[in-house]
């Protein structure tokens, strides 16, 4: 069933009102905190959307330190003027100020750390005692297992007006999870750098998830690896999902230990509401997911071994790679000589290695360079290829240059001496950053230099991900990926 969500917004700051403006037709309710904003008559003025007044005290993660009467008084006097207001659940729940204050009016909230699920239920069990329009649950904690109890809380509470998610990197994924578990509403960020604050933009949520409009999930689909939160993948699964009508959800895990997240999330169904089925897998755990996988794709050679997805299979994981795949398709578009022209591939982590032992099928002038030397001369050895440090490395010694480490997304970095390039050269940039073009891309584009830059080269893999974990095609979705560079 298909149902509409409020997307929420908190500003923290008058600055945010020029951003507010960007997102305005995409937000439904703004949190004014007023604890960091002394004047809130300004937000009246350049907003006609719904108000909820929020002045978090310091135990809360604000910044309002006054006494507990100084605060009722404050938060009597908003509720003659804002639509909605929040009251902590620890501090604002006495029967006089609950006098003063309708129950539509209500948004109660609780913020804390992780708790195990009986002392969570029973702290919620407390706090709907009090009647209200909205009860919000926000755990701030960077493990997941400190989050699995907050989405088994949400999941059971069969009700729509509990809003439940962890903030922290590790769980960026509740904040979209949540609204598919019934949560009235999903919460934004004008400013994803705020410490606790939900990540992504109310832009993000429509674009990436097809909110706010939701449906009953039956199954989960995500990336795993650090740094993810700004992957195209979900972008693509979704519209995917959405296009043929797959009641499922592609979401981005962001973790820090992989042998943690498959011990909490990928091996413990009875922990999760909705299985996981297939993973996409990225740096720094390819090695890790191929060396868990029960059933992978067969090599002789330790050294490619790697995977970047895995997919359930019973009660095991099986492993593929899309890495070479995304590689070959390129080569074959950009270059259809490759298998006569000499090949540098810059970076031996699990893509540089798959890439390889794949094309030297077909081409065997490939030189492996890479920052490492020990490392790179290690794996160059065992995969019988010749190997450049970093540091000797020339770009206009090679007719095709494959990019597969993670430099070149800041501003002015380079992965390599890029003014050495081959006028004639091919250029593969496995990088991205979704808003511009890498320096090394827009090196190519303006000396006419061919390339394909790293979002085409994701879409490429994706493709190919989806199959492995749906068994369908993914349907072509133009203007979806964009800055595709093939000159």
């Amino acid at each position: 069933m298909n149902t509409n969500v409020n997307i929420v917004v908190a500003l923290t700051h008058l600055a945010q009102l020029d951003e507010l403006q960007k997102h305005v037709a995409y937000i439904d309710l703004i949190e004014a905190r007023a604890d960091l904003i002394k004047d809130l008559k300004s937000i009246k003025e350049k907003t006609r959307l719904p108000l909820a007044y929020v002045i978090r005290s310091k135990k809360y993660g604000g910044c309002f330190n006054g006494t507990l009467k100084e605060r009722h008084k404050l938060l009597i006097e908003a509720s003659k003027s804002f639509d909605f207001v929040e009251l902590e659940a620890e501090h604002d729940l006495n029967r006089e100020l609950l006098r003063h204050i309708p129950k539509r009016k209500r948004r109660i909230a609780w913020y804390g750390g992780p708790l195990h699920y009986e002392m969570l239920f029973a702290k919620f069990e407390k706090v709907v005692q009090t009647p209200a329009q909205t009860y919000k649950f926000v755990i701030h904690d960077d493990s997941i297992q400190g989050v699995l109890p907050l989405i088994r809380l949400l999941n059971n509470y069969k009700s729509n007006d509990l809003v439940a998610y962890g903030v922290g990197a590790s769980n960026v994924w509740t904040q979209i999870l949540s609204p598919f578990l019934g949560a009235p509403e999903v919460h934004a960020s004008l400013d994803s750098t705020e410490k606790l604050a939900p990540y992504f933009t109310p832009k993000r949520l429509v674009d990436d998830y097809g909110l706010p409009q939701t449906y009953d999930i039956t199954q989960l689909f995500g990336i795993v690896g650090n740094p993810v939160l700004e992957s195209i993948s979900p972008k693509l699964h979704n519209a995917s999902y959405r296009s043929l009508q797959l009641s499922y959800l592609y979401l981005p895990f962001e973790v820090q230990d992989f042998l943690s997240f498959k011990k909490e999330i990928m091996d413990n169904p009875n922990k999760f509401p909705i299985p996981i089925n297939g993973l996409t897998v990225v740096a720094p755990f390819k090695q890790a997911a191929y060396n868990y996988s029960k059933y992978k794709e067969i090599t002789h050679n330790k050294y490619a071994m790697a995977c970047n997805g895995v997919v359930r299979s019973g009660n095991y994981w099986r492993g593929f790679s899309t890495d070479a795949y995304g590689a070959i398709q390129a080569l074959e578009q950009l270059s259809p000589h490759w298998p006569h022209k000499q090949i540098a591939i810059i970076g031996c982590g699990g893509a540089g290695r798959s890439i390889a032992v794949s094309l030297k099928r077909k081409n065997p002038n490939i030189t492996m360079v890479n920052r490492t030397e020990a490392t790179g001369l290690d794996i160059a050895t065992a995969l019988e290829l010749p190997f450049l440090s970093f540091y000797e490395f020339d770009p206009s010694q090679f007719d095709i240059i494959i990019h597969v480490t993670p430099l070149g997304k800041q501003k002015g970095e380079t992965p390599f001496n890029i003014i050495n390039l081959n006028r004639q050269a091919t250029v593969i940039d496995h990088v991205y950053v979704l808003d511009r073009d890498t320096e090394l891309i827009q090196y190519c584009i303006s000396h006419n230099i061919k390339s394909m830059d790293g979002k085409e080269i994701a879409r490429l893999q994706i493709g190919q991900q989806f199959k492995h974990m749906t068994g369908l095609d993914m349907p072509v979705h133009e203007n979806k990926v964009r800055n595709v560079k093939i000159n």
